[in-house]
């Protein structure tokens, strides 16, 4: 059996670099997990900011969710958390698309459509070692995963790596990737 036939969730996240919104780039990442509750798929990346467009919060939350729901293969079926409510509604309720650039919304739906029976969670961000001691955190009353955390940290590690290799390019630095 190979990995995406094991995938029982996915969890996804975003972020903006510095500012929200930022004039610079959002970040995004997420995980798949199988039945044992392992990670067997982690992304990162960054979309960076146009002259025209900048990037808020929800727009990288989407694209998270997105970016996940792309790479599972046709009718896939699973559950999707996120600690982004606006996502989530937007992705899979229906939610009034506002300030989202149109391309984003139209990859949404089609992935979804595409896609099996699809469960989601809202969980609280930024939780606690104790919150993830006990599974819920203490300030929404929400579930908490450790998951969650990793698509976080590498949301954290996107931005970082970014604004690095702009200071070594912005500083007549050749950045060969």
């Amino acid at each position: 059996m190979d990995d995406m036939t094991r995938i029982v969730a996915l969890y996804a996240d975003g972020g903006c670099i510095l500012s929200n919104p930022s004039t610079i780039g959002g970040t995004w990442a997420w995980c798949a997990v199988d039945e044992h509750g392992a990670r067997v798929i982690e992304r990162g990346g960054v979309v960076p900011a146009t002259e025209t467009r900048e990037i808020t919060n929800n727009h990288m939350e989407q694209i998270a969710i997105t970016l996940a729901l792309e790479a599972m293969p046709d009718g896939w079926s699973g559950k999707v958390y996120s600690d982004s409510q606006i996502a989530l509604g937007r992705v899979f309720k229906g939610f009034r698309i506002r300030n989202l650039p149109a391309n984003v919304a139209k990859r949404s739906a089609a992935a979804v459509a595409r896609l099996g029976r699809i469960e989601i969670a809202l969980l609280q961000g930024h939780p606690t070692k104790a919150d993830l001691a006990r599974g819920i955190g203490a300030k929404r009353g929400l579930p908490v995963s450790e998951h969650n955390v990793w698509c976080d940290r590498e949301c954290g590690r996107q931005a970082r790596a970014y604004l690095e290799k702009q200071e070594r390019v912005e500083g007549g630095e050749k950045c060969l990737l």
